[in-house]
């Protein structure tokens, strides 16, 4: 009898035991399609072209077919029993370890700098201007430097700012080389422009970067040059012409041998030219808008980009002015 005791409170003990449930991290991957870039993956696996980057290594945004990427770290559990004894009259208890989840802040604030337009501010932190104007009880768009606005949501910078969903696309040897030589060859035909526009070019230019800025969210429409949509060029002619300049609707490439010179200090109001982006040559232009920042009609419609992001510097060719600024 006494032995049959011992072993039923050995079992009680042992059921009693508690059970911890560790969180263990599993890694997802994504083995890159034809036609896939960083951003679109970042967006179908909700996460961030930085974070693909530091998971996966990345020195910059090229990515092959056939590449497998880290896209995000699940959690899942695995179960270890413990030893500890507990009394044969106390239940079985299982208890569940979790992360605690970091929580966005309610909202975040912006401090109005030289150049800041509310259709900027709404561009750089994915919002409304109704709503940018609701959170800060603005009756009008007119914002000041210096001026601190809420943004809500805990909305943080728009990701297409840190990125370029442009496609990659390899071109033949024969067909970079040639067009190397074009645009070498016009730009040694240029006399570079030395100085800046004079007051009524500045004037122009105030009127282009705001005519610009309204613009931001439009589609891309390949051909297009009506604000249903535009396509690179004939987003900078809607532009100049509704600013008071006279522009015949033409392709980047004839704007640039043309009907533009090349500057060795670009304002603001400046066009900046690229190429090899859907086809070799010059193929991709936009308008400057300082601080290394460009607008233009790009594969996601009218945003703002960086000339330092990967896509745009390698393809970058030249600042430059259209003939009939003075």
């Amino acid at each position: 009898m006494v032995h049959k005791k011992k072993i039923m409170v050995l079992c009680a003990s042992l059921l009693a035991s508690s059970i911890i449930v560790a969180p263990v991290a599993d890694a997802a991957t994504y083995v890159v399609k034809k036609g896939d870039t960083l951003t679109k993956i970042a967006k179908s696996n909700q996460t961030t072209v930085a974070q693909l980057k530091t998971k996966n290594n990345l020195k910059n945004d090229n990515i092959m077919v056939g590449q497998k990427l880290v896209v995000s770290t699940t959690t899942t559990t695995s179960k270890t029993t413990t030893t500890t004894k507990q009394p044969a009259t106390t239940p079985t208890q299982t208890t569940s370890k979790t992360p605690a989840k970091n929580e966005a802040p309610a909202s975040t604030s912006h401090k109005v700098a030289k150049g800041d337009t509310l259709s900027k501010i709404s561009s750089l932190y994915a919002v409304k201007i109704a709503d940018i104007k609701k959170w800060n009880n603005l009756a009008s768009d007119t914002i000041f430097i210096g001026q601190v606005l809420t943004i809500e949501n805990g909305q943080g910078l728009k990701q297409p700012l840190e990125v370029v969903d442009e496609p990659i696309i390899d071109f033949p040897a024969p067909q970079i080389v040639q067009a190397e030589e074009m645009i070498k060859d016009q730009l040694n035909k240029e006399k570079e422009i030395q100085v800046g526009p004079t007051t009524k070019g500045k004037a122009t230019y105030n009127k282009v970067i705001t005519i610009a800025e309204s613009l931001l969210g439009i589609p891309y429409v390949y051909g297009g040059n009506t604000t249903a949509g535009f396509d690179c060029s004939g987003f900078v002619r809607y532009v100049y012409m509704n600013a008071g300049l006279e522009i015949t609707r033409k392709s980047s490439e004839d704007y640039f041998i043309n009907d533009t010179t090349s500057v060795e200090t670009p304002v603001p109001g400046d066009v900046v030219f690229f190429k090899n982006t859907y086809r070799s040559g010059i193929s991709h232009m936009g308008i400057y808008i300082g601080d290394g920042q460009f607008i233009h009609a790009g594969s996601d419609g009218v945003e703002v980009s960086k000339l330092e992001y990967s896509y745009w510097k390698d393809r970058f060719v030249a600042y430059k002015r259209f003939n009939d600024v003075k």
